[in-house]
């Protein structure tokens, strides 16, 4: 919530330069590895509870240089003269204190790289512990709410009130709560980070990803993931929520929402004998419980398909598919088949089907099939989306000693963080699910067609397909070439 205070006029590199002047902030041109000896000897130093001069490996060898000589080269900074991780402007904060945030964090990096917004006009880039308090400030927020791994930088002692008290800045009130962690999934940016860059997933806005981007495109509307907060909670103690409690409060919103729709996603094809010449014409209500979302008209002709699962050649008394000799009824129809034939290609795999047709339904069979008329049905990708890592607890599980590096050196520092990432090859990229993807060529009723183009901003279509899940239209999908993600299936896995 923003208060009442006037909004100061400077902004972060001005800032940076007073900061400079009244002695806050050096030039540093310790390499990473330096910077990390550097705090390791600070931190024995500190924890021996060590009185009187710090030992000179304890500090940067730059650090009490003339302000006007730091000037000078942060502004050669940012003329580019220097190569990235060749020099670093850090805050002169506190070598004595108990709080390792307040020892001499980063506040600039060289960085040459384009910007989404000012392309290549800069080529420094201020940190989070500079940038996330003068922000907080100058947008006059009241209450800046943070995780936990943020307290001891936003505590009395750390750089949060620190940089805002040497800069004499508005300070707001700073909350801290624990972290959501959701099972299957990864929630650390920096993890999110490497499976993007590195190509694990495709983009910031994978369906399986848990950013807000991902979460709307795999179909996840502001009403579930608001009912999804409410529900959780928020606490300080550690938690984690299972993914199944998302997909259950959107399998409770779309169930209400969301059109039935005819899809066959792996299809296989049936003639059907006793078809009269002109086929049958019948109408499909768009939602069984909801008269006011109308209907749409179906047509049934001498072929159609239907799920190649929805077939066995062995038949079981457990099993309500097609089987030889047996009678199912076709969804929405109004009419039984009963299978009389299979026709299988050179190697043995069935290919198709031939079954009679009982206009009259003078039995009434356990089992019935959706179905698409092969004149009439429309091409389609549709994506099945899974959780993206096998074990529930991701961190737990990937307990080695690569995992922990990660998290010491999260506390070390940015940059030293950011060497560590693009280290090795993580150990819990082990546990990514190779079947967190599945694309399957279907087949859609045309009355999905109309509802294909391209989905803008937060609104996209939405439909059951009947028997298998809901699903929504992707991004990349148009009218000419559909595509679906699949959102969650129609019930929850109960081997899961």
């Amino acid at each position: 919530m923003p208060s009442s205070l006037p909004t100061p006029t400077p902004y972060r590199y001005e800032l940076a330069l007073e900061l400079i002047d009244a002695g806050g902030a050096y030039v540093c041109h310790q390499t990473g590895p330096e910077i990390k000896a550097s705090r390791l000897a600070l931190r024995a130093w500190s924890g021996a509870k060590q009185v009187g001069e710090l030992p000179a490996e304890a500090m940067s060898p730059w650090r009490d240089r003339p302000k006007a000589e730091n000037r000078k080269l942060f502004e050669r900074m940012k003329a580019g003269r220097y190569a990235e991780g060749e020099a670093v402007l850090r805050m002169r904060g506190d070598l004595r204190s108990d709080n390792s945030s307040l020892w001499d964090p980063a506040a600039y990096r060289v960085l040459f790289h384009a910007h989404p917004r000012t392309g290549t006009e800069w080529c420094i880039y201020p940190t989070y512990d500079y940038t996330h308090c003068i922000v907080d400030s100058l947008e006059q927020v009241s209450h800046s709410l943070c995780t936990l791994e943020f307290e001891g930088r936003q505590a009395v002692d750390g750089p949060y009130y620190w940089l805002l008290q040497q800069l004499k800045l508005y300070k707001p009130t700073t909350w801290e709560y624990s972290r959501l962690n959701i099972t299957h999934c990864v929630m650390s940016k920096r993890k999110l980070k490497h499976l993007v860059l590195h190509g694990h997933v495709e983009g910031w806005d994978d369906p399986r990803l848990v950013s807000l981007d991902g979460l709307r495109r795999r179909g996840f509307s502001a009403a579930v993931i608001n009912k999804f907060c409410e529900v959780i909670g928020v606490t300080r103690s550690k938690m984690t929520a299972r993914i199944q409690l998302l997909e259950q409060i959107a399998r409770q919103e779309l169930d209400a929402t969301a059109p039935r729709r005819f899809v066959v996603l792996r299809p296989l094809k049936v003639t059907l004998t006793g078809m009269p010449e002109g086929g049958k014409v019948m109408e499909a209500a768009n939602h069984p419980k909801e008269e006011g979302m109308g209907s749409r008209s179906l047509v049934l002709r001498h072929t159609v398909y239907i799920e190649a699962d929805d077939f066995r050649e062995t038949d079981d008394p457990k099993y309500f598919g097609l089987a030889p000799g047996k009678e199912v009824g076709l969804l929405g129809a109004g009419v039984n088949i009963t299978c009389t034939g299979v026709e299988k290609d050179a190697s043995g795999a069935v290919v198709g089907l031939i079954a009679s047709v009982d206009l009259a339904r003078l039995n009434k069979p356990k089992g019935h099939l959706h179905w698409v008329d092969a004149s009439e049905a429309v091409p389609a990708e549709v994506r099945l989306y899974g959780v993206l890592f096998t074990p529930e607890d991701v961190e737990g599980t990937a307990k080695t000693a690569g995992a922990e590096a990660e998290a010491e050196e999260e506390e070390e520092g940015e940059e030293e963080a950011a060497a560590a990432a693009e280290a090795a090859e993580p150990a819990w990229l082990k546990l990514l699910n190779p079947d967190s993807l599945v694309v399957e060529h279907a087949l859609m009723e045309p009355a999905l067609r109309a509802a294909c183009g391209p989905a803008s901003g937060h609104s996209r279509p939405t439909f059951q397909f009947q028997r298998t899940g809901y699903f929504c239209v992707d991004d990349s999908s148009s009218l000419e070439r559909p595509v679906f993600n699949r959102v969650v299936a129609l019930k929850e896995d109960k081997t899961k």
